[in-house]
Parts: C-alpha cells; structure tokens; sequence
C-alpha cells in the first residue's frame, strides 16, 4: 500500500467549493435578513428517495489516517459541529456515479480544517473520510438521508453508501 502525507489547509468557500458548501458568518457581506435573528449565511441541501433526518454523532479523537472513503449519490450530507472545538474533514472530487469502481486519485484528496463555527454541506457523489476530532471528544449533527444512515449500520457496495478502500495510507499532518 503507498502512503501520502495531506497538508491541512483553511476550509474556506473558494477552496471548498469543488466538493460543497460551507456555512459560516460572512464579515462585510450583507446580511440576508437582518432582523433578529440575523440570517447571515445559507446553503442547499437535497435528499431523493426517502426522508431527511438529523443524527446526533460523536467521534473520539484518534491517529490522523486513514485509507478509506465514501460517497453517497442520493443525498448531500451536511456537518454543524456542536462541542469539542475544531476537527480535520477529508474529502476528495467526485467521480463516475455510474461506475461503482471510479475512485479518486490519491492526489485528489484533501484535508480542511472545520473551526467548530463553522458547517458544511458535501455535494452527492463527493468523496469524504472520517472527521478527526483535535480535542478528546467532537459532537455534531449530521442531516442527511434516513436510508443512508440506515445503509451505515451495515455498508453496501452498490448502495447510497459506497465505501472503498483507496489503496493509500493517508497520513494528515496540521
């Protein structure tokens, strides 16, 4: 198995935007509502066959690789931290949704670094590791798709949740 090293780069709107949204607090943009509440930033998102629903989740903080990811073509998930400050996220482009052996190129992935302020929307078939927890403990919500989780507790290969191997040891360095 080859190994790469991934350099954690800000998470901003530009450099996130081949794989999603991000949703954050704008400074010197206009607000969209500016009553209170303040509506200061928004995002899509979208789910086919089936219903949407939140999940709480929690991830412990562990060793900063991985080799494996996931898509999922039926839902754009989305990611609002609630506790245990910032998180590294890992994603790489879409691919063939057609082809289930489509992976990304080892080159491709990249890591952010998710400022718990801040939340995120990735786009249907983007590819997307684990969140590495900085702190002990990380909380967040996940909106996503019933089925999808449902499809979690017991992956499928050829189902809205599509997890493979890359064939590299990705290790993150901050």
């Amino acid at each position: 198995m080859k190994s790469k090293i991934i350099k954690v780069q800000t998470l901003t709107k530009e450099a996130f935007a081949p794989f999603g949204h991000v949703l954050m607090l704008n400074p010197g943009q206009p607000l969209i509502k500016p009553d209170p509440p303040q509506f200061t930033d928004r995002m899509p998102f979208s789910v086919d066959d089936g219903e949407a629903e939140f999940v709480y989740a929690l991830l412990e903080r562990r060793e900063f690789k991985f080799s494996s990811m996931e898509r999922h073509l039926k839902v754009t998930q989305g990611f609002f931290p609630l506790y245990g400050g910032p998180a590294i996220i890992t994603v790489a482009p879409a691919t063939d949704a057609n082809d289930l052996e489509s992976l990304p190129s080892a080159n491709s992935v990249k890591a952010f670094l998710l400022e718990s302020y801040t939340a995120f929307v990735i786009n249907r078939g983007v590819w997307h590791g684990m969140i590495f927890p900085l702190e002990e403990k990380f909380g967040y919500i996940l909106a996503t798709r019933q089925q999808t989780t449902d499809e979690s507790l017991s992956p499928l290969y050829d189902g809205d949740v599509q997890i493979r191997n890359l064939e590299t040891t990705f290790e993150i360095m901050l």
